[in-house]
């Protein structure tokens, strides 16, 4: 990666958060991170340590708070928010201190909303060091826990003052997640930028390679894709919903192997599988787009077999919570680069498609 490439500044809503992405940024983290008394709270997991290391050095003094917290899916809950709410008082939070949270999409999610409750809301930054993290969960500001109903359901949208997307903190990234996390910036191309998506699927190779600067333009063009929808619709209640691209039955999916069986985008990858099925039938998408859509998802793969059976996946559908009275709510594509909200597909149309869908 080349270290050199200037940061691209991007700004979301009303410019009161800004996305900053390019290489070695943590390094320079002090000049862009955002506190208003100049305390921070920093937060981290154990595979984010390499770059946390990287905002210590750069931050040059110690943190009001430096707490670690555990990896992976099982973490984000209300009891990972009571921790670091616990930690943070007993440390004297003030209502202009500001949290750091460093780490995947997980941890993201948990420190944004111990910071929008704390003290009725505190200000936080994000440093993600996964792809998903980078391409989507750090960005929009929907903060939220797993609840044993239903993935997300307990949340608060509070949008980080400022986020650092570095792709020098994914170098010791498993590949695993690495690639299932690349699911989510290919999709922010499918539903609004089709030069993007075609441009990204030439440099598939170099993308895996992590080494080259076509990395950088998925991430920044996806990451541009999202802070446009954001801005437009903070509140998810129109086109933000275009994001849901795969996440309709891939939320289910991942809630029902067991949150941690499947990466989150793994089984966004399997959702998408399965909206290319309704969207052939439903929003006129040609074969030849479908079929450009799984020759990605394939070369990302390959993914772990998730849980099929309709009696496990219903229930979870119905409690979606996207779900209305009219259906289970989902994201069709039109054609690449051109997407639209779906409001009356049925919970049976998702279990048909499920059934059949291969990833290979």
């Amino acid at each position: 990666m080349n270290a050199a490439i200037s940061p691209q500044r991007i700004l979301v809503g009303d410019g009161d958060g800004t996305i900053w992405v390019g290489a070695g940024l943590v390094a320079r983290a002090r000049d862009h991170l955002v506190s208003p008394s100049g305390r921070y709270l920093l937060v981290t997991s154990s595979a984010a340590q390499p770059c946390a290391e990287g905002i210590r050095a750069s931050l040059g003094e110690p943190t009001l708070l430096d707490l670690e917290i555990a990896d992976g899916e099982p973490s984000k809950t209300l009891a990972a928010v009571a921790t670091i709410a616990e930690a943070a008082l007993a440390a004297g939070l003030r209502r202009d201190d500001a949290f750091i949270a460093v780490g995947g999409g997980v941890v993201t999610d948990v420190v944004g909303f111990a910071a929008a409750i704390l003290l009725r809301g505190i200000a936080w930054n994000a440093v993600p060091t996964t792809t998903a993290g980078m391409a989507d969960a750090a960005i929009g500001g929907k903060t939220a826990v797993n609840h044993p109903r239903g993935k997300n359901l307990l949340g608060a949208f509070h949008p980080p003052r400022a986020i650092l997307i570095d792709p020098l903190c994914l170098a010791t990234l498993p590949d695993r997640d690495y690639r299932a996390g690349l699911v989510e910036a290919f999709k922010a191309a499918w539903i609004a930028d089709g030069p993007l998506a075609r441009r990204a699927a030439a440099a598939l190779p170099a993308i895996l390679s992590r080494d080259a600067p076509e990395l950088l333009e998925l991430l920044a063009g996806s990451v541009r894709v999202k802070a446009g929808l954001v801005t437009a619709d903070p509140l998810d209640a129109g086109p933000r919903r275009l994001l849901n691209f795969g996440h309709t039955l891939g939320h289910a999916l991942e809630v029902a192997g067991g949150y941690g069986a499947l990466r989150h985008g793994e089984a966004v990858a399997w959702g998408i599988a399965a909206a290319l099925e309704i969207s052939r039938r439903r929003a006129g998408l040609s074969e030849t787009d479908a079929a450009a859509v799984r020759e990605i998802l394939s070369g990302l793969g390959p993914f772990p077999e998730p849980e099929r059976s309709a009696a496990r996946l219903s229930p979870l559908l119905e409690r979606d919570k996207k779900a209305t009275a009219r259906g289970t709510a989902g994201v069709l594509l039109e054609a690449i680069g051109r997407a639209r909200v779906e409001a009356s597909v049925s919970s049976q149309e998702w279990l048909e498609a499920a059934a059949i869908i291969t990833l290979s």
